[in-house]
């Protein structure tokens, strides 16, 4: 791939930042063995989590435990009452099936956060873990633990196992794990041993591959990657619809806002991807009419039960129209409430939304989250529609949950119909960013700066493999760790055995991956000042071969960057490479090697880096660039120079962006732009087309994996 010769002398220093919150830092520490000792506790806790005996010094351990006389060692001691009333009374049992949008399952699964949250310090945080990770239902143990540990500021820079190797039933269907565990039970069989361990890769392939049941299914490679789905669970995690107030200060991040743009950007990004596939503009439905799409999912949960299939043109009215009538209130007062210019709350007063910051109180609202200003009223839409959507049932026993891939965080974005419901409920947040005005000239304009000419290297996309750990998808003997020799727990502490041998199983799949690539922007300014780049990738064409207009192609740019440039007067080149880009985090590191980096750096051989190398919140960047086409397809990015705005609380406040991503710090944003700024409001042509933004026309290209290895670079 070519790369750039600059002829201007002058090259702006650059600062990675983004209007979406995240980044990565190329700032590096390196652990002490205090937070070594954290992290070693934390990637064995989470191993084989449906095995109650795995560790026997984790089991001998939580004997000598009990919660009740512990109280003194939390700040907020009640928090042990409240969850021993839950234990006492009855908590979800083992093996039974986690589901947050069960309420009876929501409100333990809070009391057993609330134990780990407001544990003192590490010791009783750590005592608590371990005595629940033997009495608590394994789904809801996950799920409590990992939002404490993102949440805790003790916890800042712990990496938590990837979500799809924790729980691979979530992220890997029926084929790949019985594939895994015919291994486990044929003893090694045709396993191949290297440094020790014996390891085995089980091809895995998308939903798609297996069943074509409708168009839809082209895409599966996109909707099904685990790298995407994790994110949209971490997402989650870091904002839990339960979870607001002071007391964790999420409205600080303008959670509402952000809730509504980030899916609105799932959606464009989602687009992108169906055009490259001849699929065109996302369906619409109705809840009184059968839904087209079905989904078969091919997964099941640990404890044998299938998710539950959507056929083709399934007819949830029929059986759930008490539901759909739920629905279509909540929808009519969420749409009164944006034509009124008003929220209604719970004691009759009015809220003003129709300024620029009502959008924070609309995304609460739609999202029924713990900081919406009236739940009761406007109700849980989301929560709903997907019940209705899933194909799930209503169960005779409350406590018991049989969730559909959209009622898991970890499995909704698979769905085809994921997309189709949120096309709807981003269409709610357009209908009230229409209501506002158009930007004027002089409000996207930047006076005295001009964006002269935009260079961009060779776009191309390919299908590479990528393995992920999914030995947690069997069960193995307990780790007896008196009868294992010292050289292998110096080595590698306490992985998976059988029969004494260690074992790792990999789920190689094929995953859309891209060159990196670089552009250059030459811009003049009158004279040294801050500003911001916006960078966008949007459709050049719809389906039909029709070039969009302006105004009707916003909804479907994805951002790219924004970053921040001091600019001097005069020319200015500014380059930036696509793996500097600000919102986007690279492929985890395995189980097996993150254990045994953290287990080389506890005894002294290596340093673990603490740089947000291994983030948690950022969108993958295999998925930058839709797959395009062989022999190219054409798209347009959108470059933006625009003037700095300094947010109200300065960028990294109240934390350390080498290791934590700020999530309720109010400090995590380059800038008060608004999310999707320029694209948040109507555009009018009239008034539209500045000096200092610019469209650029790109072809991306997908190759095989064999033609891109063998390019010249």
């Amino acid at each position: 791939m070519r790369s750039f010769v600059l002829a201007i002398t002058v090259v702006v220093g650059l600062l990675a930042c983004t209007a979406s919150g995240y980044y990565m830092t190329k700032e590096v520490k390196y652990a002490d063995k205090p937070f070594l000792a954290k992290q070693k506790a934390m990637l064995e806790i989470f191993q084989h989590v449906h095995q109650p005996e795995l560790h026997t010094h984790l089991w001998e351990e939580q004997k000598s435990f009990e919660l009740a006389t512990y109280k003194d060692h939390f700040t907020k001691p009640q928090v042990v009452d409240e969850f021993l009333r839950y234990y006492k009374y009855g908590l979800l049992p083992m093996e039974e099936i986690f589901s947050l949008y069960n309420e009876y399952h929501r409100e333990q699964a809070v009391a057993l956060f609330h134990l780990f949250y407001y544990a003192k310090d590490w010791d009783t945080f750590y005592k608590t873990m371990v005595w629940a990770r033997f009495h608590v239902n394994e789904g809801m143990f996950v799920y409590a633990v990992t939002v404490a540990v993102l949440h805790r500021t003790d916890m800042q820079g712990i990496v938590l196992p990837a979500p799809y190797e924790i729980y691979p039933y979530y992220f890997f269907n029926d084929v790949v794990i019985s594939k895994a565990q015919r291994y486990k039970m044929q003893g090694f069989y045709r396993m191949k041993k290297a440094d020790g361990v014996y390891s085995a890769y089980i091809p895995s392939n998308y939903t798609g591959y297996y069943v074509h049941s409708n168009p839809e299914q082209r895409v599966s490679y996109f909707m099904e990657d685990i790298g995407l789905n994790s994110y949209y669970y971490y997402f989650h995690a870091d904002y839990p619809t339960w979870m607001g107030g002071k007391e964790y200060g999420l409205y600080k991040d303008r959670r509402g806002e952000f809730y509504l743009y980030q899916h609105q950007q799932f959606l464009a990004r989602y687009y992108l991807e169906r055009l490259s596939n001849d699929l065109g503009t996302i369906p619409t439905f109705s809840w009184y009419e059968p839904i087209v799409t079905g989904y078969y999912p091919y997964l099941r949960y640990y404890n044998g039960v299938p998710f539950p299939a959507r056929e083709n043109y399934h007819n949830g009215y029929t059986e759930k129209h008490d539901v759909v009538e739920e629905i279509t209130d909540y929808e009519r007062r969420i749409m009164e409430a944006i034509d009124y210019g008003f929220i209604i709350l719970p004691d009759g007063t009015y809220v003003n939304i129709t300024t620029p910051t009502g959008v924070e109180y609309l995304g609460n609202l739609i999202q029924s989250n713990g900081d919406s200003v009236n739940k009761r009223f406007y109700g849980y839409l989301e929560k709903v529609g997907k019940f209705f959507l899933g194909g799930s049932f209503e169960m005779f026993n409350e406590f018991r949950a049989v969730p559909s891939v959209l009622e898991k965080y970890e499995t909704a974005m698979r769905d085809p119909v994921f997309y189709q419901f949120f096309k709807r409920v981003i269409g709610f947040y357009y209908r009230y960013l229409d209501t506002l005005p158009s930007y004027k000239y002089d409000e996207i304009n930047f006076p005295g700066v001009k964006l002269e000419t935009v260079e961009m290297d060779k776009l191309v996309t390919y299908f590479d493999t990528f393995d992920a750990d999914i030995t947690n998808a069997v069960d193995v003997e307990v780790f007896d760790e008196s009868t294992m020799k010292a050289g292998e727990m110096k080595k590698f502490g306490k992985m998976a055995h059988y029969q004494g041998e260690d074992f790792v199983l990999y789920a190689r799949m094929p995953r859309l991956n891209h060159l990196p690539f670089s552009f250059k922007l030459n811009v003049v300014s009158d004279k040294p000042q801050k500003a911001v780049v916006l960078v966008f990738l949007g459709p050049k064409y719809d389906q039909y071969g029709n070039a969009y207009s302006v105004n009707a192609n916003r909804e479907n740019f994805f951002q790219l960057d924004h970053f921040l440039v001091d600019l001097v007067a005069g020319e200015n080149a500014i380059t930036r490479n696509s793996q500097d880009f600000s919102w986007f985090v690279k492929d985890r590191t395995t189980y097996f090697e993150l254990y045994k980096q953290v287990m080389q750096a506890y005894n002294g051989d290596y340093k673990f880096p603490l740089d947000m190398s291994e983030a948690h919140c950022g969108f993958p960047a295999r998925l930058m660039l839709p797959k395009g086409k062989k022999g190219g397809m054409p798209f347009q990015f959108f470059f933006m120079v625009a003037p700095y705005h300094a947010p109200e609380v300065e960028r990294f406040t109240g934390y350390d962006n080498t290791v934590s991503c700020g999530v309720g710090s109010g400090a995590r944003y380059i800038d008060a732009l608004p999310f999707g700024y320029p694209f948040n409001r109507k555009i009018n042509e009239a008034t539209w087309f500045t000096p200092n933004m610019v469209y650029y026309d790109a072809m991306i290209y997908h190759k095989s994996e064999t033609e891109v290895n063998s390019v010249v670079v």
